[in-house]
């Protein structure tokens, strides 16, 4: 029987794991009805991997996240992690970097860089140059703001460079996946490089069998994310997958890019990937999943396209 591993994105701290998990669910219910599937999603067989306590605790606080339950990956951590000015300056760097690339995706010109805010060096008035972006960002990006951004960015960032917040998720992300029958990974935003790098490189990978991961609303393709993974490995679709489909509306303005060979260059010898481009009526057309208005699933899950792709790997 083929499993399903749903992995969630960012800002989902704080929130109900088994909510969240019934949201995903019900909303990827609708889109299979949409789509004229008869399959229907069965909480048995399927693994909600809920690590945004987790995140929140290991990246900057003193909060412990609650323990592990079939929805819900946690960790507990005390005190603040030390960062270094020269860490903090890297860390803004590419922030800043992430901001830039927004701004002129969506065709807005980027602030003058003022004298001093360098790359990330020690002593360079990096802030200086990351405020200037995030308030053009405020101003000129409808639908979306610099706290967005710099938020999902300094995740991302935590994420590609803390040993300790990356061995946490990608562990729990490894358990979830089982190696006694096939996983259809379905993986959204941040959750799309958690998944990319554990599925790439995790130890346990030669154990699975992915017959197909989905990747939505993915940042994969912004050159400051997708550069720190090509410096790692080279890019390629992990050995697992034997099909990636990456659905992104044109919209998004946190996946600025599709995951094609120009803005995603695969090794030669790696398969390709396949985008879907496709209309995500969430507002900011980024969620995953969402109900509105208490009762009108929304969200890439709720698109029959995407669902059929769910449908079609799980045997239907």
């Amino acid at each position: 029987m083929t499993r399903l591993v749903l992995v969630h994105g960012r800002d989902n701290q704080g929130l109900d794991a088994e909510q969240l998990d019934r949201t995903w669910t019900e909303v990827l219910d609708a889109g299979l009805a949409a789509a004229g599937s008869g399959v229907v999603v069965r909480d048995a067989d399927t693994a909600f991997v809920y690590y945004g306590d987790t995140l929140a605790a290991l990246v900057g606080g003193a909060t412990t996240p609650p323990p592990v339950t079939v929805h819900a990956v946690g960790a507990a951590r005390d005190g603040v992690t030390a960062v270094s000015a020269a860490e903090a300056a890297e860390e803004a760097a590419f922030v800043a970097a992430v901001a830039e690339e927004v701004l002129r995706a969506a065709g807005v010109p980027v602030p003058v860089r003022p004298e001093g805010a360098g790359s990330g060096a020690l002593g360079s008035d990096v802030g200086a140059w990351l405020n200037l972006l995030l308030s053009a960002l405020d101003r000129s990006v409808p639908g979306l703001s610099g706290a967005v951004v710099a938020l999902l960015a300094r995740d991302v960032w935590a994420y590609l460079h803390d040993d300790a917040v990356r061995t946490t998720i990608d562990d729990a992300l490894a358990a979830a996946i089982p190696t006694d029958g096939p996983a259809v990974v379905v993986a959204h935003s941040l959750g799309s490089v958690v998944a990319y790098a554990v599925l790439r490189e995790h130890p346990d990978a030669a154990r699975w069998d992915v017959p197909l991961l989905l990747t939505l609303g993915s940042p994969l393709a912004v050159r400051a994310i997708r550069d720190v993974l090509a410096a790692r490995a080279p890019l390629r679709v992990p050995a697992p997958v034997r099909r990636w489909v990456a659905a992104r509306d044109p919209r998004d303005a946190l996946a600025l890019h599709g995951l094609g060979p120009t803005a995603f260059p695969l090794d030669p010898a790696s398969p390709g990937i396949e985008e879907l481009v496709v209309a995500n009526a969430a507002p900011g057309h980024h969620a995953a999943a969402v109900v509105l208005d208490g009762a009108r699933p929304a969200g890439y899950l709720a698109v029959p396209e995407v669902a059929r792709t769910v449908a079609d790997a799980l045997g239907a």
